[in-house]
């Protein structure tokens, strides 16, 4: 479907125990509607409740990807009843699995292994490499580091190009942030609101580096832990960005045409250019 849309919407934007343990914000990451090829990036808890609830709802049966980018509890807690769902019960063998390998392989996997033998292609990330996912869809891995788990971000890429890019929790290093030069949108983790040196978690200076350093069209803010919320996220976002970049917090089930960079809020149904709600 060559004019179909690629739209990401944000099933949750709460990170970090705390902020989930009490749904301070909601969670369960991100539906990528790449043309018409749904794909569900770190299904953490409530997922497939929110999936259900959105408007219009996101049928989890129609899934052709899932991606995990790493296996702590807030990313995957609802990964096995989505590949379910994503398998038609069991019943139909399709549909693709990307996890890190120590998710599957390690101590304490997070995935079922029943549910292996049910999806058509599992698959692990490697440091740095392409996985093809269907025509011309690409994902490409960036290896981070996070608390002693196997993490990667991930650069979504048409015909080879970076559409956009998805850094996950991490510790911030020089070393990673070259791979998602060109990405015209950015979403990122920022679960502290302060940096914090023992903890692998973004905090609003690292943003900073970022958008200076890269200059997208758009970085998205998510993941955000309890002091993220109690400070504003919007207003973090807006220090950030410093009238020069465009820099905005995502909220819940907030739905963003990628192609176009507009915005449609689950509470006003209305569509706004992004430069305009962030500068």
């Amino acid at each position: 479907m060559p004019n179909a849309k690629a739209c990401l919407t944000f099933l949750g934007t709460g990170g970090s125990r705390f902020s989930i343990m009490h749904q301070l914000r909601a969670s369960g990451g991100l539906w990528f509607d790449w043309r018409a090829f749904p794909v569900a990036i770190d299904p953490g808890p409530g997922a497939l409740v929110r999936m259900c609830q959105n408007q219009p709802s996101l049928d989890p049966t129609t899934l052709e990807v899932i991606l995990v980018t790493h296996k702590h509890l807030d990313h995957t807690t609802d990964l096995n009843v989505l590949v379910e769902a994503m398998t038609g019960g069991g019943f139909n063998k399709r549909g693709t699995v990307v996890v890190p390998a120590d998710a599957v392989y390690g101590f304490e996997p997070v995935l079922h292994k029943y549910l292996q033998k049910k999806m058509h292609r599992l698959e692990t990330w490697k440091n740095e490499g392409a996985i093809n996912l269907a025509g011309n869809r690409t994902v490409k891995s960036v290896p981070l580091t996070h608390h002693g788990v196997e993490c990667y971000g991930i650069v979504f890429q048409e015909n080879g190009s970076p559409l956009w890019g998805l850094i996950p929790d991490t510790r911030f290093d020089q070393e990673w942030i070259e791979h998602y030069r060109k990405c015209r949108l950015l979403v990122v983790n920022m679960t502290l609101a302060k940096e914090r040196s023992h903890l692998d978690h973004l905090s609003p200076v690292h943003v900073s580096r970022l958008v200076e350093t890269l200059e997208p069209e758009l970085t998205l803010l998510t993941h955000f832990g309890r002091g993220v919320l109690k400070e504003g996220p919007e207003k973090i976002a807006e220090n950030i960005g410093k009238g020069k970049f465009r820099v905005m917090a995502a909220r819940d089930g907030m739905r963003v045409d990628i192609d176009d960079l507009l915005i449609e809020f689950p509470d006003t149904n209305n569509k706004q250019p992004l430069c305009s709600t962030s500068l």
